[in-house]
Formats: structure tokens, C-alpha cells, sequence
């Protein structure tokens, strides 16, 4: 009996992680890697052009955030299953991987029986999370630096970094937003409690790093 494999992309720029995953497939009877991408500028017209079962996608690229990418990836359909695979252990990232509709969350220092093991039990309306992240794990919060800060970042508090870091004023920045002074004000002393910092020239390397601006 032939099993029909199903289609796997991945989306990952770090060469070591991928040469492990192709590895992986590659020995599979019940999976065959359709295709790469390093960034979220190669992965989109990748997935229009043919539409995998399943893509194992990579939080932090070069270009884009992996919940940004994914949101775009829902966009040009909804039907894909994906697999976060990363090294960030951080309870926020993955409630927020949820809210964004992947279908599972892992470690990549999972072994290749776990990975395998989400890849024949994905589902659509379910949720697979790696077998290292219990609760009391999570909340140790065990990476924290700038891609982890900045996605416990709300929208508004990037926007506000983006204008606060370019020179702009609390009252210039509630002018552009529509917003009142105060509300900018509180949303700064927001911003500087979340990345622990206390100064303009701090927000203004974070912003840099997080490539914000």
C-alpha cells in the first residue's frame, strides 16, 4: 500500500537547524520537504506559488518576526498547518502563538521521535506543545532579550517607540496618533517598565536592535 506523503515547508535560516530537518523528512515515509526559505520576503511567494500540508516556521528571522509572517501565511491560507520550532521557552510567546493560529509549539532541542511525533498528530483545531514546556518552566521566562521583550509589546507601544526614537515629542507623538499627551505618557512609563530601561538613548538601541525603526 503506497502512503501518500504529505508536503512539508520550511521556513528557517539558521543552515544547521535546517540540514537536521531535512535529514529528518528525508527518512520519512510519511513526509517530503517541498520547500525552503531563509526569510518571510522568500516564504510568501513560495506558499503561492504551492501550498504545503505543513510549515515548521522559525521565530526570529532576519527580516520579519514569525508571528507577523504567520499572520500574513493565514492570509494566503488558512488550511496550513504550522509548526513553531524554536528556542524561546517563554509562556507569552506561546500563548501568542496560539492566538495567532499555529498549530504547535516546540523546542528545537526536541528529539526527532517528539517532532515527528507533532508532525503525524497535527490538527486544525488542536494544539501540540512541546513535551519540556510545563507551566512552572515557562514562567521562569528563560530568554530575555529583544526579540522576547519586543513581542510583549503591544502595537501601539511599537508605535510609540518607533516615534519617541525618531525625536518626537509625547505631544507630537499624541498628534500623529490621535491620541492625548497623557495617554503617550503612560504608554512610555509602559514601555520602560516591560524593557527595563530608563532612558531615551536605551529605547532608542532597542529600537535599532528590534529593527523597530
Amino acid at each position: 500500500m503506497i502512503v501518500e506523503k504529505k508536503s512539508v515547508v520550511i521556513c528557517e535560516d539558521h543552515a544547521i537547524v535546517y540540514t537536521g530537518l531535512k535529514l529528518l523528512l528525508d527518512q520519512s515515509d510519511n513526509f517530503e520537504l517541498t520547500g525552503h526559505a531563509k526569510t518571510g520576503e522568500e516564504l510568501l511567494p513560495l506558499l503561492r506559488e504551492t501550498i504545503p500540508d505543513i510549515l515548521i516556521l522559525d521565530l526570529n528571522l532576519p527580516d520579519i518576526d514569525g508571528f507577523s509572517l504567520l499572520h500574513e501565511v493565514r492570509k494566503i491560507n488558512k488550511r496550513i498547518l504550522v509548526i513553531i520550532l524554536t528556542m524561546y521557552q517563554d509562556a507569552h510567546l506561546i500563548q501568542k502563538a496560539q492566538d495567532e493560529g499555529a498549530n504547535a509549539y516546540l523546542l528545537k532541542n526536541a528529539s526527532n521521535d517528539e517532532l515527528l511525533h507533532a508532525l503525524k498528530n497535527l490538527e486544525s483545531d488542536g494544539f501540540y506543545l512541546s513535551r519540556e514546556l510545563n507551566q512552572e518552566e515557562m514562567n521562569k521566562d528563560l530568554f530575555k532579550d529583544e526579540f522576547t521583550q519586543k513581542m510583549k509589546l503591544t502595537k501601539r507601544e511599537i508605535e510609540i517607540i518607533r516615534l519617541l526614537s525618531m525625536g518626537k515629542t509625547s505631544h507630537q507623538a499624541s498628534t500623529v496618533l490621535s491620541i492625548s499627551p497623557h495617554t503617550v505618557d503612560t504608554h512610555r512609563k509602559n514601555i520602560f517598565r516591560k524593557l527595563k530601561i530608563n532612558n531615551i538613548a536605551d529605547l532608542v538601541r532597542f529600537a535599532h536592535d528590534t529593527k523597530i525603526i
